[in-house]
């Protein structure tokens, strides 16, 4: 459709904009198609060559660029919470919390935090200085690890020495004084130190604990461990894509678990996410996560091997840390400074505190009331004390309380009349709905080819910042979102139309780019060239519905163009929002809306629906000390 798409809105600009609620309720995260339903009932219907993401895949490059389809993501975010208690962005009229105090200082990037109990000893990442220290009560400080600290892969008889550690970020420490460190570099490795050893001697030596992901592309920036030796690892590919841009245009944020019998387990593998923290509930059956891009904090169900997650209500300015509190919730913490208290039962969410400066951490130290604080622009751990006669209000249940959604809900958004801006896209294609061609009526064709077609009003997000052309208008139709191949040197792609148009009136519609295309087999690696193909621009990349009825379509840019990044509410269309990710990597989000007198039946959203995902086996690790032994 990218050689005659032409938008009737782009030749007419009509509607109004709808009201919007001063506060969309939900920020919703969802991800691409797993890798099992790719071949669906309509695409067969087009007698096309398929293939399924994971095995085989299509590669497009062209303009200095490349772009790698990775394995189909694992996971679907939603929200399950009906209602919240409290959104507070405001901090109380009377502080609970004492003045700061500097615990230590003259780090160049302090970072991850974690805190021995009993001891009281904290230990702090300085990213920069590729260094760990050991910071006692008395306020002692020395450095326990550096770039020169011997560190050791294998076991046994094949045990060898490797290259020393390189900027350290997230820190955990487990009940035996094994402190778990991550690199935050592309291949970051998850390394174990045994902190006894600094009292036992002056020279510390650090273990590998190996993660099977071939070719790991990840840069870590979290790790936790739970009660039984359990491991969370949170980190994306945003500097791997970044500082080599020939390799791929789409970054993807990742979240690892390793169970108490140490297996590797895959739980959310999303594009266009960087996670930046991941910590365990009190009782290790949940995963509490964050994600800076594109600014959502939610949980993951750790009971059972389905992805069983859900998100709060607000919208965080690049989440950077996750804290446990003693009550049962939970801390969250802004780049910016401002630290927030989450109640994972309620839903309720209150700003608790708002440092001066830029955080990277924080953490909860029970014993001493405080919070302890990674400064990172004045690179200082600071302590915030509760005043002896304050509380924080512990959450009002269990994080189990929640009832999380499993099975699919009936979604029925395919109206009988095809609705006049898409029926003259499809009469362009050569399907008119008023014929009814080949006696396909509109609902089964758009049901055999998994249609989804969108007009919308759009307006910037309460409180965005103010962006100079904004968009105030977007239409696209999408069929066969599950097609990518090709057939006979051909490129296969999903037929699809898209247009935007801006405040000043100026459009961004499908435009044909050249790109040079590589079929590529990813189990055996290896590559062959098709040849040229012109693309339509900008591509869907995913499309996938989840039993709430929440659809997410994705449409990739390849940096010629924006990235488009929508999810659509097919029960209740006003909650519906799109992010713009531009080339520049600047981001722009936006709430949609139906235009003024449309009703559901305005939107065709026509994806078959599948089962509860489920975790992805890596499998197991041999190495004694990741088993928590």
């Amino acid at each position: 459709m990218g050689r005659w798409w032409r938008s009737p809105l782009e030749r007419k600009r009509g509607g109004g904009k709808s009201p919007v609620a001063p506060y969309s309720r939900y920020h919703y995260h969802f991800t691409g198609e797993s890798s099992s339903g790719l071949v669906r009932r309509g695409a067969r219907h087009l007698g096309l060559w398929w293939v399924r993401l994971g095995v085989v895949g299509v590669f497009l490059v062209g303009a200095g660029q490349a772009l790698g389809l990775s394995e189909a993501p694992v996971g679907t975010l939603s929200p399950v919470l009906p209602h919240v208690d409290l959104i507070s962005t405001n901090l109380p009229e009377t502080s609970p919390f004492q003045v700061p105090e500097v615990v230590a200082q003259g780090f160049h990037s302090p970072d991850g935090i974690a805190l021995e109990p009993t001891s009281g000893d904290i230990y702090l990442s300085d990213e920069d200085a590729s260094s760990i220290y050991r910071i006692q009560p008395d306020g002692t400080k020395r450095e326990i690890v550096n770039s020169h600290t011997r560190i050791y892969e294998g076991d046994g008889r094949f045990r060898q020495e490797v290259a020393g550690l390189r900027t350290p970020e997230g820190l955990a420490l487990d009940g035996q004084g094994q402190l778990y460190v991550v690199e935050d570099y592309p291949g970051g490795r998850l390394l174990v130190f045994d902190t006894h050893q600094a009292s036992r001697r002056r020279r510390l030596e650090g273990e590998v604990v190996p993660i099977p992901l071939p070719n790991n592309p990840v840069a870590w920036e979290s790790v936790d461990v739970g009660p039984k030796g359990e491991i969370l690892l949170a980190g994306s590919t945003v500097e791997y894509v970044t500082h080599r841009e020939s390799q791929g245009t789409v970054f993807m944020g990742v979240v690892l678990y390793r169970d108490a019998q140490g297996e590797w387990w895959m739980l959310l593998n999303h594009p266009m996410t960087s996670y930046s923290a991941a910590s365990f509930s009190a009782d290790g059956n949940f995963a509490l996560i964050a994600a800076e891009i594109p600014g959502f904090v939610g949980c993951v169900d750790l009971r059972t091997k389905l992805v069983r997650t859900f998100l709060w209500d607000m919208t965080f300015r690049s989440p950077e840390g996750i804290g446990r509190l003693s009550g049962g919730a939970f801390m969250v913490t802004e780049e910016s400074g401002r630290i927030y208290q989450v109640d994972p039962t309620s839903g309720s969410i209150q700003l608790l505190y708002e440092h001066t400066s830029t955080v990277e951490s924080v953490l909860w130290d029970t014993r001493g009331r405080r919070m302890l604080i990674t400064d990172d622009q004045h690179g200082q751990l600071v302590a915030v004390a509760l005043h002896d006669n304050a509380y924080l209000t512990p959450a009002k249940g269990t994080i189990a309380d929640i009832p999380f959604q499993e099975e699919s809900t009936p979604v029925d958004m395919v109206p009988r009349q095809c609705p006049p801006y898409l029926a003259q896209v499809l009469k362009l294609g050569g399907y008119d709905p008023q014929v009814a061609r080949g006696g396909v009526e509109f609902r089964d064709f758009a049901k055999r080819y998994c249609m989804v077609a969108i007009d919308a009003t759009v307006q910037l997000m309460p409180g965005h910042t103010p962006v100079d052309d904004p968009i105030e208008r977007i239409q696209f139709v999408v069929i066969a979102p599950y097609l990518m191949g090709y057939r006979e040197g051909e490129l296969l792609w999903s037929s699809s139309g898209f247009t935007v148009v801006l405040a000043s009136g100026r459009t961004i519609k499908t435009e044909l780019v050249k790109r040079q295309v590589l079929h590529g087999d990813l189990m055996e690696v290896r590559f062959t060239p098709v040849g040229g193909s012109s693309i339509a621009l900008p591509m869907p990349f995913s499309a996938r519905i989840n039993s709430e009825g929440h659809v997410a379509v994705n449409f990739l840019g390849m940096g010629v163009m924006a990235d488009f990044y929508l999810v659509l509410d097919s029960t209740n269309p006003g909650n519906s929002l799109m992010v713009v990710v531009q080339p520049d990597g600047f981001v722009h989000q936006y709430l949609l809306s139906l235009p003024h007198k449309k009703n559901r039946a305005h939107w065709v959203i026509a994806l078959e629906r599948q089962g509860p995902d489920t975790w992805k086996s890596l499998g197991g690790s041999r190495n004694s000390k990741a088993q928590g032994e």
